[in-house]
């Protein structure tokens, strides 16, 4: 839920506004309405606010701890979009100041970097029972009923992950992505946040077409050097710094760049070239694009090996392949297991069973007779 969706912005009330004056704001913008549509909406509003449960989630995503001045002064700056400094966000709770980040993202404020720190910071000391006593205190105020445990809150603190999503979605729509990985990538430092672990798993899923994309364009690319080598290396090279730009939060999760199959098809491409004899064009390939994969230490390796190789005159050698057995070689390896012979189990016909047990009986019978 937020700000312009929110009960208290739509009736233009505060957690504090007892309930006289929320019947009289609800005659005031009923009195305004034109349509019967908004008039719908006022009394929806009017009718979430006189039911505990439900007026816990308008406090919830509402501004509680703070007067009405100021709660409805930081609203309307974020509904305007207009700038928040850090300042905005001291006077106010853990909770608060996440509400107030997700509707800067959602309105298009600027400074989204600021808020996406707030949240990632303080998301995790989003307290049922501090929450629970913030808004009975706007309550109390209001000589409202108070909330008696903080199982409703813990309810609307699960909404609050989509809510976040759909905020970032808000942002993202009018970016491209290769900025929101950057901006992921500044809050590295906060990895261990469940905020920027939802962000990225989410980044994964939304930017993995475009990865895709990128890859084709690579393999397009590597095929260009064949025939036209200094057009295929120049659009590799810039098909690779895009690939590395959005692989940047994915490595940061992860803990290594997730381009192994982008450095395996460089390599194969540059000893394609060696082996046709082109070797000034295969050492140009290792040159410009080895670099892109060096700045992380799973690659330097293996890339300072093959260009040491190709200066000296020795063809970079394969990749060497697991030791392990492949899936494909599976059915292969089992061809050659021997064969345990097992001893089949003796099994007797039934009828077998009852003649026995029959002449059994007969005899039975015969002996006790005489």
């Amino acid at each position: 839920m937020f700000f312009k969706d929110n009960p208290f912005y739509l009736l233009g009330v505060h957690t504090t506004d007892s309930g006289d004056r929320l019947e009289e704001a609800l005659w005031d913008k009923l009195h305004a309405a034109s349509e019967k549509a908004e008039r719908d909406r006022l009394l929806d509003a009017a009718y979430v606010l006189q039911k505990s449960v439900k007026r816990s989630g308008a406090e919830f995503f509402w501004l509680p701890e703070l007067s009405r001045e100021e709660a409805w002064g930081l609203v309307e700056k974020v509904t305007a979009a207009k700038t928040l400094s850090s300042s905005d966000f001291l006077s106010l709770s853990p909770l608060s100041r996440v509400v107030l980040a997700m509707n800067g993202l959602f309105y298009g404020c600027d400074s989204p970097r600021l808020f996406l720190q707030e949240i990632c910071a303080n998301y995790d000391h989003i307290y049922p029972v501090e929450v629970t006593a913030l808004l009975n205190a706007g309550r109390r105020k209001a000589h409202l009923p108070v909330l008696r445990n903080g199982s409703h809150v813990e309810m609307w603190k699960r909404e609050l992950p989509g809510e976040l999503l759909e905020a970032v979605h808000r942002m993202v729509k009018e970016r491209k992505l290769s900025d929101w990985a950057c901006l992921l990538g500044d809050l590295g430092k906060e990895k261990d946040t469940f905020p920027w672990r939802l962000f990225v798993m989410d980044y994964e899923e939304m930017s993995r077409k475009e990865r895709e994309e990128l890859e084709r364009n690579l393999d397009y690319a590597l095929c260009l050097t064949d025939r036209h080598f200094p057009q295929g290396l120049l659009l590799a090279g810039d098909t690779l710094k895009a690939m590395k730009d959005l692989a940047l939060p994915l490595s940061i999760r992860s803990g290594c760049w997730p381009l192994e199959t982008a450095f395996q098809r460089v390599r194969k491409e540059m000893i394609t070239l060696w082996d046709k004899g082109r070797k000034d064009d295969s050492r140009a390939l290792g040159e410009a694009l080895f670099p892109l994969f060096t700045p992380w230490p799973e690659f330097q390796e293996r890339a300072d090996k093959d260009r040491k190789d190709m200066k000296e005159g020795r063809r970079p050698a394969e990749a060497s392949s697991s030791r392990g057995l492949s899936w494909q070689s599976v059915p292969a390896a089992l061809g050659r297991i021997p064969e345990v012979k097992e001893e089949k189990e003796k099994k007797y016909p039934l009828f077998l069973l009852f003649l026995g047990f029959f002449i059994v009986m007969t005899l039975v019978y015969v002996f006790v007779e005489d």
